[in-house]
């Protein structure tokens, strides 16, 4: 069950695993945050450098750095409230008229913060938030011979 909360602190069930992670130190109630939603597995509070309005940060109460070591119910747990947080978003902002989720998984990716987490973010018309990379179209030889050497480290022999 979710309970939504209002400014209480996060840390009814937080355990603080890295005395230097801020996000730790707030879940612990040792820094202040804007709560959005608190579970079992899962908590969200606002952004203090918002990229919009209702910025909101999703994340497991466990310190892990890497999505890649979250539990399969941490992920599923991130996923659906990233979800809720998006519709709420969207049925309760004006101006809401889509939403951006971004995960960065290591430095080299951008993550700011070694404590997994997912941005909601969201997003209207001429807002000024990009979210186009700067790629190149792929020939299909070469995107197949990628997609190949993916599916081997995902010990999957094909698509079918």
């Amino acid at each position: 069950m979710v309970k939504i909360t209002s400014r209480k602190p996060l840390g009814k069930t937080a355990a603080l695993s890295v005395d230097s992670c801020v996000f730790c130190r707030i879940i612990a109630g040792q820094l202040p945050s804007s709560p959005v939603l608190d579970s079992d597995l899962i908590v969200a509070f606002l952004d203090i450098h918002p990229w919009n309005p209702g910025h909101t940060l999703v994340l497991p109460r466990r310190h892990i750095e890497s999505f890649t070591d979250l539990s399969p119910m941490e992920v599923e747990q991130l996923a659906l409230r990233g979800q809720q947080i998006a519709t709420a978003l969207k049925q309760g902002f004006d101006g809401c008229e889509a939403v951006t989720f971004s995960l960065a998984d290591g430095v080299a990716a951008g993550q700011d913060v070694p404590h997994t987490h997912l941005h909601v973010v969201p997003r209207r018309t001429g807002d000024g938030l990009g979210w186009r990379a700067a790629g190149q179209l792929q020939d299909r030889e070469t995107l197949d011979a990628i997609a190949s050497q993916l599916r081997t480290a995902l010990g999957v022999s094909s698509t079918g």
